[in-house]
């Protein structure tokens, strides 16, 4: 039955013949509360429950709290906002991200802490910069709108090109002060609490200035240096990018082929084999043969990688119907020439001339193979990473092309790398040397073909150097064949990325691993498998790539010799660079003139130094935010107690945020291996119905606002009004504007609170209907408990007062009451909001809405004064608990309550600065006793209403309370369902528990026989955990129907029953 759906009570409004109208002699409910609240009145709810209350409890709450003996704790809690990125409108990842955090705030502020939390924004990068230049290009257009397509993005690269660097900062920047401030009215829109009118932006210069000052702290330390060392490189976006700045395509199609890399100098245990020892040189040729997937980066070969403990052969492979020679041999690891025999033509055999060779005996300074397009020689190394498990066993390496063929390369070569690749990824003329062939050509495309054209005619195209000396030498090009496999992607234009070795800065993260290590061992990670992941990502580090080529960001403070190349980064010079900055900002830095000498230091006067063009990465900008928080510090405690942000930013903002931190820690501070967060929150993605990621090429992008506004769900249908004779549409005819039932931002709220988190979140029309109907339960539950409270009476309704008189239903309620907000308590406290909703759900449907609300309606509406006291007594302890439970996560809807209370709770404390310390109220004292009633109960409940519904099946029953129940129990069932099921006979409360108008109890060895009625039904049921059955018998009440409240229990027909009639003595009013 709805909560508040016409009942026998509110439909008592017969007028008998003594003049009384019975409905006049109810205790109805009264409240204004509506079904749901206007925009305007919204828009106060959320002012005062969000902005008015974190202004109060900065005011009010104290910033330590005293627990005796002068012991001061420190009762702040700060949680560090992981800025959003300022480049587009808000979506449900947003949504996600910041109802999280606040309810986190909001618990600990119910905990009675002093919460902290200033949003910040991430304002710098490529992707604003090119949404900007896309503006920029297409004035027609509004940059709030624009698509994030690729073409577009590589459109406004090239609209860049043209600008300059201080048109590209002005354009930038006023896009993301345009985008803050719409984010800003979302975030504050959802109830989200914190420092809106002072947020960080990383554009500020105050900001910049704290950045570069970290900057200059690790430099200082040794930890920041230029090289010439590989990174991921974007063509498209002509930069550098992160690791955290890349995707990847699954399916990324490319061309592999088996190469040949001719011998001009045999490893000694090949030199002196004797199968080979014995052949004339002239008469053949050894190549080692490598397998690659980017053949564009074979004229930056310099070495070839075997594994020390692989086995290796010399092998000759014969085509069908070729005769068997031994001049073109090919050097292969012995596991994988069965594998290399699958891209030959079939019928292909191989010949093994020499076996059993290990990796290590290939590995000597004496062998040399050539790279033709070099015309150089390149040498063999030992790498871990050589495998049996793909290609051919021998790796070609480019350590300009390739992060592990550089690390491997260092490890034995100080000398440079080799990379003839431009910005654009087009080879350069240092590609092949003496040719033009390939300059200018796209690596990715145009330059595959040609490289393996060039290798497959050598004859044609490389020149007759020493090695070149055996006229039988053909194609160095055994095999191709087309290759699917995962690539990494430039993240806004979705276009390839290379690796790339270029003149970059890079901070030293393998000096201060292992100390970024130790400070993750301290902090708590929610869920804990983000700690391992974590460590991963900061263990699989050595060099971070802090520069990157764009306009739009923080200068590095770095001065180039103009004629020389020297670059000047001493602490005088950036110091003074950052403190020219604090007066002219750092626009200035690319806008003054190139020979201005306020940048330089005066140690610089005797050259013609001119400033660096590189911006620093994004991840260093948001990686830095942590220094808003120094006003903050804490003794002994890290700077901020909880990060939280999507399990994306562990290869991101956590990391970043890890490594400045720890690199910029003094061990007189203290804290040389402290992390900047004491727990770690990672949340997933938003995914849609069938748990895909959303994008606007799916259309699958769903808006906060249409959750808010109820859009998503469908519209709702015209409302039906009776006329004349007929039913006619309340909209007017020409009104097809569907119209939606708008949920509202404790609607957005509620899905948050009540998905799992910790996993990626599905958001879809059912999933909403479903947070739609909870928060909907929610209001009807507070519109029923107003209206039964409007008279409460705070010095006669309390607890304390009525103990002795608690029904069981009161302790019962009462009882699960203390077990649903310890529950919601303990869950909340470990940030797990959605068990904490799903038991206030279970607690609300179960336990008032089907059980005690049922059972005191009618002594709400028609009982005494002191049964209604009592009762509202109760009542009002759970409308306190309620509104404690859901005060973190419906905030408004609490608020909008608070504003309806009764008279009689005008001076309470508000419900959202109440601090909830403890699980109020206390479970009654018999709680085992009240459990184990309540078995019973649910038990005898579910029999009686079985029966009921069969009985109304059948055409005899109507009203539940048009009955009368008789309960059978064997003399051998337990004792404790006897003395609880008399116990409540003898109280008078089993009718009222049941909701019938006659109840009682049958105990002993046989049934009496049933008294004769028109009709009666029965069902035998089973106590929990009894073997023995009961019985229930449902039969026609023995007395009248009472016309006030409607229960069979009058002696006379038409006439009020003896409670009504003691009842309306009460009141004053004569009986009939």
């Amino acid at each position: 039955m709805p909560l508040l759906s016409p009942t026998r009570i509110l439909r008592a409004a017969a007028q008998n013949a003594s003049g009384i109208k019975w409905s006049e002699t109810l205790a109805l409910p009264r409240s204004a509360f509506p079904a749901r609240p206007t925009a305007e009145q919204l828009e106060q709810y959320r002012k005062r429950c969000a902005d008015d209350l974190y202004a109060w409890q900065r005011a009010k709450r104290p910033a330590h709290v005293d627990r005796g003996q002068s012991n001061k704790v420190n009762n702040e809690f700060i949680l560090h906002d992981g800025p959003p990125y300022a480049n587009g409108p808000v979506h449900v990842g947003h949504a996600l991200n910041k109802v999280l955090k606040d309810l986190v705030l909001r618990w600990q502020l119910a905990k009675g802490k002093r919460v902290h939390y200033r949003p910040g924004w991430d304002c710098h990068g490529l992707p604003i910069e090119l949404k900007a230049l896309q503006a920029q290009k297409t004035q027609t257009e509004q940059a709030s709108v624009l698509k994030d397509a690729p073409k577009q993005e590589e459109a406004a690269v090239a609209t860049g090109a043209d600008m300059s660097a201080s048109g590209i900062r002005s354009v930038a920047r006023k896009l993301a002060s345009e985008t803050i401030e719409k984010q800003r009215a979302s975030f504050r829109g959802w109830g989200v609490m914190g420092e809106w009118d002072t947020p960080y932006k990383t554009m500020d210069l105050d900001f910049e200035v704290e950045q570069l000052n970290v900057f200059k702290e690790m430099v200082r330390r040794g930890l920041v240096s230029r090289d010439h060392r590989p990174v991921y490189w974007s063509p498209s976006s002509r930069t550098a990018l992160a690791e955290a700045e890349l995707e990847y395509d699954d399916n990324h199609k490319c061309t592999a082929a088996f190469v040949k890399m001719p011998f001009t100098s045999f490893p000694t245990v090949l030199e002196q084999h004797p199968e080979l020892e014995q052949k004339d040189r002239d008469d053949f040729t050894l190549s080692a043969l490598i397998w690659t997937t980017t053949p564009w980066t074979l004229p930056a070969n310099q070495a070839i990688a075997v594994n020390a403990e692989l086995l290796y052969s010399v092998v000759a492979f014969f085509l069908p119907g070729e005769k068997e020679n031994t001049h073109d041999l090919l050097l292969i690891a012995q596991d994988r020439v069965e594998h290399v025999l699958t891209f030959l033509p079939e019928g292909t055999t191989a010949k093994v001339v020499v076996g059993n060779l290990l990796g290590k005996e290939l590995h000597d300074a004496r062998a040399s193979l050539y790279n033709p397009f070099q015309r150089t020689e390149s040498e063999i190394l030992e790498a871990s990473f050589v495998t049996s498990s793909s290609g051919t066993g021998i790796v070609h390496m480019a350590p300009g092309h390739g992060m592990e063929d550089y690390q491997a390369w260092q490890k034995e070569y100080d000398g440079g790398v080799l990379a003839p690749v431009d910005d654009d990824g087009n080879f350069t003329g240092e590609a092949f040397r003496g040719s033009d062939l390939l300059n200018g050509l796209d690596v990715q495309t145009d330059g595959v073909k040609a490289v393996i054209d060039i290798l497959s005619n050598p004859k044609d195209h490389l020149q007759k150097d020493s090695w070149w000396h055996h006229a039988h030498q053909g194609s160095l090009v055994l095999a191709t064949h087309e290759f699917v496999h995962k690539n990494p992607i430039d993240w806004r234009t979705k276009q390839p990325v290379i690796v790339r070795a270029t003149a970059q800065w890079f901070a030293d993260v393998s000096a201060i691993k292992h100390r970024a290590m130790l400070a993750l061992e301290d902090v708590s990670f929610i869920p804990e498998s983000g700690k391992t992941r974590l460590k991963s990502f900061v263990e699989g580090r050595s060099q971070w790539c802090i520069s990157r080529q764009r306009a739009w960001g923080v200068p590095i403070p770095a001065l180039y010799h103009r004629d020389t190349g020297e670059v000047c980064i001493s602490d005088e010079s950036i110091e003074h660079i950052v403190e020219t900055m604090k007066q002219k900002g750092t626009d200035a830095w690319f806008s003054d003139p190139l020979d201005d000498l306020a940048w330089l230091h005066s140690s610089l006067t005797g050259g013609p130094w001119v400033r660096g063009k590189d911006t620093m990465d994004v991840w260093f900008d948001s990686g830095t935010t942590w220094t808003t928080l120094n006003g903050l510090a804490r003794e002994g405690m890290p700077i901020s107690d909880v990060y939280l942000e999507g399990t994306d930013q562990h290869r991101g903002w956590f990391q970043s945020s890890l490594l400045t931190h720890v690199a910029t820690r003094d061990a007189k501070d203290g804290d040389l291996s402290t992390a900047p967060f004491s727990t770690l929150i990672t949340h997933g993605f938003a995914l849609d119905a069938d748990g895909r990621k959303m994008s606007k090429s799916l259309g699958n992008v769903i808006s906060p606002d249409q959750i808010l506004d109820g859009s998503l769900l469908p519209p709702i249908k015209p409302r039906k009004q009776r006329g004349k004779g007929k039913i006619a549409d309340t909209a007017p005819a020409n009104d097809q504007t569907p119209k939606y039932d708008a949920m509202g931002p404790d609607a957005l709220r509620l899905w948050v609170a009540g998905s799992d988190y910790t996993r990626d979140v599905s958001i879809s029309a059912p999933v909403l209907q479903s947070v739609q109907q909870a928060l909907q339960k929610y209001r009807v539950t507070f519109k029923f408990l107003l209206g039964v409270l409007a008279d409460y009476d705070s010095h006669t309704s309390t607890l304390d007062k009525h103990t002795s008189t608690l029904t069981f239903a009161d302790r019962a309620v009462l009882h699960q009451l203390a077990k649903t907000e310890r529950e919601v308590w303990q869950a909340n406290d470990k940030y797990k909001f959605y068990k904490a909703v799903n038991d206030i759900n279970v607690f609300i449907s179960a336990d008032l809405s089907a059980f005690y609300f049922e059972v005191i309606k009618d002594a709400m509406y028609a009982g005494s004064r002191e049964v209604r006291s009592r009762t509202q007594a109760v009542l009002k302890t759970i409308f306190d608990g309620l509104l404690r439970m859901l005060g973190p996560i419906t905030p408004h809807l609490v608020e909008e309550v608070w504003e309806h209370r009764p008279a009689g709770m005008q001076d309470h404390l508000h419900p959202l600065r109440r601090v909830w310390t403890s699980v109020e109220p206390a479970a009654p004292d018999d709680a085992e006793n009240v459990e184990k009633g309540l078995d019973i109960f649910k038990s005898l409940s579910m029999a009686v209403k079985l029966v009921q519904e069969d009985a109304r099946q059948a055409g005899n029953l109507r009203s539940g309370l048009a009955c009368r129940v008789d309960v059978h129990l064997p003399a051998t069932t337990y004792s404790a369902a006897r003395n609880h099921i008399g116990q409540w006979e003898r109280n008078g409360e089993l009718a009222d528990l049941l909701v019938v108008s006659q109840a009682s109890l049958h105990a002993g060895a046989q049934y009496p026989a049933d008294p004769e009625k028109s009709w009666k039904d029965e069902q035998e049921f089973r106590i929990t955990g009894q073997e023995e059955l009961g019985k229930v018998v449902v039969m026609p009440p023995d007395h009248h129907k009472c016309v006030r409240c409607w229960k069979y229990t009058a002696a006379d027909a038409d006439q009020p029953c003896g409670r009504c009639r003691d009842v309306l003595e009460e009141q004053g009013r004569s009986t009939p």
